[in-house]
């Protein structure tokens, strides 16, 4: 099974990332920066 880690942290699926991860930076930047971020930022582990 699939997991993705950023920053230090390992999510099963790329909506828990975002959902995790989007309070954490909604102050620092808007919604498409973020997606952004996480797109260039994001690794996918088997």
């Amino acid at each position: 099974m699939a997991t993705y880690k950023i920053d230090g942290a390992k999510f099963k699926s790329m909506e828990e990332l975002k959902e995790t991860l989007w309070p954490l930076y909604k102050d620092k930047m808007d919604k498409a920066a973020f997606d952004k971020y996480v797109e260039e930022k994001v690794e996918k582990t088997d």
